[in-house]
């Protein structure tokens, strides 16, 4: 029984290494599935930097609208500074589409003061989305750098 063990131990043996044939399908499937690997991280990586992208034109119109803002502020800071010249012997009218209409002076203040509060609580809400906005940005950015190396690494192996 011993000498049949023996052989079977041995037959066994060199069934598992087989042929060379065999091992170069196992090559051809890693192969593919690292390929596979390679486009699904592309797939990715070009998902991720679409949202790269939206973000830099939400942050970018953020900007914009921002700078409009304190356009409106330094205006409205003029308009106030002119107010304080004036006393109340004096006249003042209001735009009103294409009309001038009489306004009264302290109606005139206050309007123009509730302005500058609105303005300057729309510029510090703008600032803080654009800080959640740069914080979001910068984190995307060192994704992309991963999967980019990632997909680097892949197409190397493939």
């Amino acid at each position: 029984m011993r000498g049949m063990r023996g052989e079977v131990g041995e037959a066994g043996r060199g069934h598992v290494t087989g042929s060379g044939g065999s091992g170069r399908s196992r090559e051809r499937k890693r192969r593919g599935l690292r390929r596979a690997m390679a486009e699904q991280i592309q797939k990715k990586l070009q998902g991720e930097l679409e949202k790269y992208q939206q973000l830099q034109k939400d942050l970018s119109k953020s900007v914009a609208a921002r700078q409009k803002l304190e356009a409106q502020l330094t205006e409205n800071n003029i308009v106030k500074e002119e107010l304080e010249l004036l006393d109340d012997t004096n006249t003042i009218f209001k735009l009103l589409g294409p009309v001038l209409v009489r306004q009264d002076m302290e109606d005139a203040r206050v309007t123009v003061a509730k302005r500058l509060q609105y303005i300057t609580g729309e510029i510090k809400r703008y600032e803080q989305q654009m800080q959640e906005m740069e914080k979001r940005s910068e984190q995307q950015r060192e994704l992309l750098a991963r999967l980019q190396h990632d997909f680097q690494r892949a197409q190397s192996k493939a």
